[in-house]
């Protein structure tokens, strides 16, 4: 705790110490400064830093200052940790000399400070303490040993370790670590013969199993190649588990001669588990030469063996383990299966495709579908002739595994002959299987090369049976093409084919069809069916334009489809659907059609909570109100009323609010920081364009008058717009309350009518700016910069009074 006080406390020590310095005068060194406070009466913070100084600065001048801190138990370590780094000799021999004028922890660390410096000097002096009866002294005298090189020192420690002075427990196992640091220096050196005795010396010993591993990793290291692979060979036809692990950690590796094949022709003698382990460190070398071994344990007993040999040939690119490799793919299971065909996938050779296809005529039908399936994933497009032959068999096994392989595979040009599969196939099973397969290639090359001719698409639908066309027209469903388009509407007409035209229309993409969608939803007759045009309708025209950011054009139509079909006859599960559609549309009408059906118990719930959502974000809050207390005094209950109750509670809060805007922005200039880019003109207040969107109110339930620009938009050193447009029915006087952060500018009607260039939280109605309203429709502009953090706003009109301003209307979309 002492030590670390100190050394947090460093800084300031020194400033004080160098402050003091000063006060001697500037003619004295620093060396010198710091060796006058070392030998004086300064106070043990300041001889402290000054030691650590030292260390930085110090020469042979300051050795025998530092050297009589040694025994002193306070400044011992600080003196210590300045002399283990010094390049003069006398610091070692300082070290050494102190060594036997102290004792306990002070001795532990200047042992410890020596073995630091590599001290060659304090050999002897170390080696005799080697004996000592306090084990932690001599613990840390074997560990510095192992940091010093030199024969004396190797000499030293395997004398204690014969001698068996060393005892048990810690010293042991420091002597050990030593001998271990020792032999690996020597291995390291220009002399690794002279590890060997070493290492021996330590695998013969009573040491634990990593020590022997250690040791025996040495002995194969320092014997050099013929003798190493001698004892790797011995010890994995052994038995003892650190010898066979250190032998396997260096097989990947080893760059002894011949030394594949030794390996490898020791498989058969050896047990499942080493001869897994084998296998896998012979799969890391990457010879092929080991190939034909590996491959003869495919067929072992052992399941470990098989898989990890299975894994093993795609890692050493065997082309000729092929046929091996597909026929297990195809029988095996779990983790194996998983091994032969990721080996199928790996294989890199020159051309391992023509392996591949040429190991499918001889295969049975399960390896042909694992065949089939490897070359799909290796992306080998040169196979498609051979898979389209093999998708046209009878094996449905080998036909699919084809099949899905193709839906890869195939290019533009060779659509065509994935349509001819279907219309060729003579079972449902085939032609279901075979336009699937087209499907997905038609989604990979639209994704990829934006457009594909479907004239081979559309002129099948033209000429093929009815049973090849009803599985064909699925796949228009995810083409939008005016080939295709054409071909759809075309297949509506026809009996043959109307139910699977039907559907496909009510799953198709493209937005072209949403009239027809919404007239079958109308004209069809059978109820299942209908539900399914009416379903679509309301995904594509609804769900799916609403996440393109659809405008007031769209959900007008959108509102006229909802209410054409609302007009007619329908089941329960339609109304349900249909309810589904209307919660998407925010709209007056769409609230009024949901409360409309309100009453009726079967849909009772799935009617409020479409109001529910309706209001929560329609501009206008008095509809929504009156809806939402309409959906409180029905039966409904439960967690439905209670998202009602909340509704209304954060829609009466911002009743009086404008919180219907579209904003444009963030707006920068280089080198302009918000309040100077409150005086720049930016297009929408100049032209009035820029890329308007929506900003949702309500994010913040507290306050859900609040119109949050930096969820929006983010940034800082910025400005941005909001717009909307506010219906009064006659000319009034009106006050525009306005809260903004940071700065706001106002516009009404083009006019400008405030500005306040300010950096500051949001307060609403902080700026008050007299208003005189329209008859009719009044365009609200405003700015508002970002300096940093919040980016915020809120509006209000109200009477000059300050009273509620009844009667107007907010329209974003105008």
């Amino acid at each position: 705790m002492a030590l670390a006080l100190t050394r947090l406390g460093l800084g300031t020590l020194l400033l004080g110490l160098l402050l003091s310095f000063h006060s001697w005068g500037a003619d004295t060194s620093r060396e010198q400064q710091l060796i006058s406070v070392v030998q004086s009466t300064a106070s043990f913070a300041e001889k402290n830093a000054a030691c650590w100084e030292l260390k930085r600065v110090g020469t042979a001048q300051s050795v025998p200052a530092l050297a009589s801190l040694l025994a002193e138990e306070r400044l011992s370590h600080s003196a210590r940790y300045a002399l283990e780094s010094m390049a003069a000799p006398e610091a070692g021999l300082a070290l050494i000399r102190a060594v036997e004028k102290t004792a306990g922890p002070t001795r532990v660390g200047i042992i410890q400070s020596l073995g630091v410096r590599g001290e060659a000097g304090a050999v002897e002096a170390l080696s005799k303490l080697l004996t000592q009866t306090d084990a932690v002294t001599a613990a840390a005298s074997a560990a510095a040993l192992g940091q010093i090189p030199g024969r004396q020192t190797l000499a030293a420690l395997q004398a204690v370790q014969a001698s068996k002075l060393s005892g048990e427990g810690v010293v042991q196992q420091a002597v050990v670590d030593a001998l271990l640091r020792c032999g690996q220096r020597l291995l390291a050196s220009q002399t690794p013969q002279e590890a060997l005795p070493v290492f021996e010396s330590l695998f013969r010993s009573q040491a634990g199993d990593a020590v022997r591993l250690a040791a025996y990793r040495g002995m194969i290291l320092a014997s050099g190649e013929n003798a190493g692979l001698k004892l790797m060979a011995s010890a994995l036809v052994g038995s003892d588990g650190p010898s066979q692990s250190a032998t396997l950690g260096l097989v990947s590796d080893f760059k002894g001669t011949g030394a594949t094949a030794t390996f490898a022709d020791l498989l058969p003698r050896l047990s499942p588990l080493v001869q897994a382990a084998l296998i896998g460190s012979l799969a890391q070398r990457g010879d092929p030469a080991a190939a034909p071994a590996i491959a003869a344990t495919v067929n072992s007993p052992d399941r470990q063996v098989r898989t990890a040999a299975l894994a093993a040939l795609g890692l050493l690119d065997d082309t000729s383990s092929i046929p091996r490799l597909a026929e297990a793919a195809a029988t095996a299971t779990g983790d194996e299966q998983a091994a032969a065909r990721e080996s199928l996938g790996l294989l890199h050779q020159r051309n391992p495709a023509e392996a591949l296809l040429a190991a499918l005529p001889v295969a049975r039908p399960p390896a042909q579908a694992e065949l089939a399936r490897a070359l799909g994933e290796r992306s080998e497009t040169q196979a498609v002739p051979r898979l389209l032959e093999l998708a046209r068999g009878e094996v449905e096994s080998v036909r699919n595994a084809a099949l899905l392989a193709l839906a890869r595979l195939v290019s533009p040009a060779q659509i065509a002959d994935l349509v001819s599969l279907v219309t060729q196939a003579k079972t449902e099973a085939a032609r279901s299987a075979s336009a699937e397969a087209l499907n997905t290639a038609f989604q990979r090359l639209t994704a990829k090369f934006g457009h594909v001719d479907t004239t081979p698409l559309t002129g099948a639908l033209g000429t093929a049976s009815s049973e090849a066309r009803n599985a064909l027209l699925p796949v228009c469903s995810g083409l939008a093409e005016p080939q295709v388009r054409t071909a759809l509407r075309a297949a509506l007409t026809d009996s043959g084919v109307h139910q699977a035209a039907l559907r496909a229309l009510a799953e198709s993409v493209d937005p072209e069809l949403i009239p027809d969608l919404l007239q079958a939803a109308k004209a069809t007759r059978q109820a299942n069916l209908r539900s399914v045009a009416i379903a679509g309708w309301i995904r594509l025209a609804i769900r799916e334009q609403n996440t393109t950011g659809g405008d007031r054009a769209g959900t007008g139509k959108q509102v006229e489809g909802l209410a054409a079909l609302l007009g007619t006859p329908l089941t329960v599960e339609q109304k349900r659907l249909l309810l589904s559609g209307v919660a998407n549309v925010i709209a007056p009408e769409t609230l009024a059609m949901a409360a409309q059906l309100l009453p009726e118990s079967a849909v009772q719930s799935e009617a409020a909570q479409a109001i529910i959502n309706i209001a929560r974000s329609l501009p206008d809050s008095a509809p929504a109100i009156a809806a939402l207390k309409q959906v409180l005094s029905s039966p409904e209950q439960g967690s439905v009323r209670q998202a009602a109750q909340t509704t209304l509670k954060e829609i009466e809060a911002r009743a009086d609010f404008l919180t219907a805007w579209k904003i444009a922005g963030p707006f920068r200039q280089a080198g302009e920081d918000y309040a100077a880019l409150f005086d720049i003109p930016f297009p929408p207040e100049t032209e009035g364009t820029g890329d308007w969107r929506a900003i949702p109110a309500g994010t913040d339930p507290k306050r859900p008058w609040l119109l949050d620009l930096l969820k929006a938009l983010g940034g800082e050193q910025c400005v941005a717009y909001a717009r909307t447009w506010v219906y009064s029915e006659k000319a009034t006087s009106a006050r525009l309350e306005i809260g903004a952060d940071d700065g706001v500018k106002v516009w009404v009607n083009h006019k400008f009518l405030h500005g306040n260039n300010a950096s500051r939280a949001l307060s609403p109605g902080s700026d008050k700016v007299p208003v005189q309203l329209e008859a009719g429709w009044n365009l609200v502009l405003l700015k508002i910069t970002q300096n940093n953090q919040g980016w915020e706003f809120c509006a209000r009109f109200v009477n000059p009074d300050g009273t509620a301003l009844a009667g107007l209307k907010v329209d974003a979309n105008r």
